[in-house]
């Protein structure tokens, strides 16, 4: 399969890594703008700007002319659009005349305006599962729930010896959130180690942590889930939909509510072999089913079997891994 794929290149995004996943079962030429040092500035994200990439064809305004002129002779089967905060130009979804599919992630946060983003491609792929039955509703076209996963390579346990009780790699609010008061707690009853890096040195950061913690923004399946869990310690985090259909509580991770928090800490702490298990289960569910290698197999598959008409009936889960 031939694929053409946009977004905005931005080293620790879902459109980085399964790029590099849909490298190995597709064809892939990638198109779109570069992150800019205003956004790498604007994000907080300087310390990762060497490992900016322009893609395949740089592009701040993707046009059925400027990807006839970059790359001669391709033609793509499916334009596929990834989600990753920054949006640009893409007239050529209404000049070339391949079928489109788009993923996007934070729909948790923009609902509306990825319901009018997503009316512009024949198949759409959503990291939140509440927003499937809507979508579909709304669009009358394929929907598809494909949560995001880890990049193995990235995201592994480094040996790091165990300096804080609990770990997370993450900003600090400048406003009390949930989020915050939840690590506020944390901090009173453990040794909190807490640190806003990425890649590799977010993975190094995490594995000197006994216990990893996660708490969603808005009720999304985030990609804290998957990449702590890849690390392979005890990811203690509050339930969100989906978490359950991917992961069994208390065998591949701890699930919290604000009522339980610290006892669930205390008892993972005084009990190293229960959270030691439940983080190699953990990663082991990772490694068998939510890389994004697996993740890039079922959107390759799907976009094999679906031209973009709706079919009634259709299964619109997309994680199986095939």
């Amino acid at each position: 399969m031939n694929i053409l794929m946009l977004y905005t290149a931005i080293p620790h995004t879902t459109g980085r890594y399964l790029e590099k996943a849909l490298r190995e079962v597709a064809t892939i030429r990638s198109c779109g703008p570069t992150a800019s040092e205003k956004i790498l500035r604007a994000w907080d994200l300087e310390a990762i700007s060497d490992r900016v990439r322009p893609h395949d064809l740089p592009c701040e305004k993707v046009s059925a002319k400027a990807i006839r002129e970059g790359f001669p002779g391709f033609r793509p089967d499916w334009i596929l659009f990834v989600e990753s905060g920054v949006w640009f130009e893409m007239p050529i979804l209404d000049e070339w005349p391949s079928p489109k599919a788009c993923y996007l992630i934070d729909t948790h946060l923009f609902a509306a305006d990825h319901l009018a983003i997503a009316s512009r491609f024949d198949v759409v792929f959503l990291a939140q599962k509440p927003y499937v039955e809507l979508f579909r509703e709304r669009l009358d076209r394929p929907v598809y729930w494909l949560p995001l996963a880890a990049d193995p390579q990235i995201h592994r346990p480094f040996d790091e010896p165990e300096r804080f009780d609990v770990a997370i790699c993450s900003s600090n609010s400048a406003i009390p959130d949930r989020r915050s008061r939840r690590l506020a707690r944390l901090d009173i009853h453990s040794i909190l180690g807490q640190k806003r890096v990425f890649l590799e040195e977010m993975s190094r950061f995490l594995s000197s942590g006994k216990i990893l913690f996660n708490s969603a923004v808005k009720d999304d399946l985030n990609m804290r889930v998957f990449e702590s869990l890849s690390i392979g310690k005890c990811l203690l985090t509050d339930s969100v939909p989906g978490l359950l259909d991917l992961f069994a509580p208390d065998v591949d991770l701890v699930v919290y509510d604000d009522a339980d928090l610290v006892d669930k800490l205390r008892f993972l702490l005084a009990n190293p072999g229960i959270r030691e298990r439940i983080g190699a289960s953990g990663r082991k569910k990772i490694l068998q089913s939510h890389t994004y290698r697996h993740r890039a197999r079922s959107l390759v598959r799907i976009l094999s079997d679906n031209p973009g008409i709706l079919r009634k009936g259709d299964e619109h889960v997309a994680y199986s891994h095939v």
